[in-house]
């Protein structure tokens, strides 16, 4: 490494991580200079690494990143292509597992996705194969996913069976986004059941949260809520304690239809 005038040199293309408070490194591809770090300095002076190839200067701007989210993935992806640099070669796929055409064709299709529904998928870390049922839909499917978040928050689990229902009823997706449209009703008899009498425990519960995470496929509950202080956890004991038969009716609501 040097300390290096460079006045000719490419910001952007490895501009791709907020994290910008890192000296200002720099190096070569093919005779071209480009910065891979500090893109806080405004100065023409780096630290010169020297001339690398494609793949192994991705992989030395890639270390200097703490944190390799789903949104930096994608333009890391992009930058690949720009230089023709290897993916097989570059070392954050391999630790991500991104691996096969399918994966690097997700990546590549997310380039493309909504920007709304690419933070959403980066804030939630929505797996890799719910991104990929996403791109293989058509635009339409895409711009409709994508509007329906911006009015309604979702878990990652809850995101992923919504978009496994809309592309079970891709073909009755509206062109245009529509906050009245609703799925068709396909629940057995047990599951309305189920899901309208855990609704009515939920609201019992005041100030308690509950949560099944699999749609029942255990009769595992989560329970959860916050005190402040010993009145609070005394009411929370009261509440616990008046819905004993309320609890007591819905396992045996699941053990009717086997589900426990």
């Amino acid at each position: 490494m040097e300390i290096k005038v460079i006045e000719n040199i490419n910001k952007d293309l490895f501009n791709i991580n907020n994290n910008n408070n890192m000296p200002a490194f720099a190096l070569s591809i093919n005779g071209i200079y480009y910065q891979i770090s500090g893109f806080n300095n405004s100065g023409n002076e780096y630290i010169y690494y020297g001339e690398y190839s494609p793949n192994k200067a991705v992989n030395l701007a890639v270390s200097f990143i703490n944190n390799v989210s789903y949104k930096i993935l994608i333009s890391i992806y992009e930058i690949c292509s720009k230089l023709k640099a290897d993916i097989n070669e570059i070392n954050i796929f391999h630790e991500k597992n991104i691996k096969g055409g399918k994966s690097f064709e997700t990546l590549e299709k997310s380039l493309n996705l909504p920007g709304n529904l690419i933070d959403f998928i980066d804030k939630k870390d929505i797996p890799l194969k719910t991104v990929s049922l996403i791109t293989s839909q058509q635009e339409h499917i895409i711009n409709f996913i994508a509007e329906h978040i911006k009015y309604n928050d979702f878990s990652m689990q809850g995101f992923r069976k919504y978009v496994e229902k809309v592309c079970d009823f891709k073909e009755i997706i509206p062109k245009n986004y529509s906050a009245d449209f609703t799925f068709p009703d396909t629940r057995s008899k047990s599951h309305i059941e189920i899901d309208e009498k855990y609704a009515e425990l939920i609201n019992n519960f005041k100030n308690i949260k509950i949560n099944n995470l699999d749609s029942f496929e255990s009769p595992k509950l989560n329970i959860s809520f916050d005190i402040n202080s010993l009145q609070d956890y005394e009411n929370i004991l009261n509440i616990l304690e008046q819905n004993k038969t309320n609890i007591k009716l819905f396992y045996e609501l699941l053990e009717k239809y086997g589900l426990k």
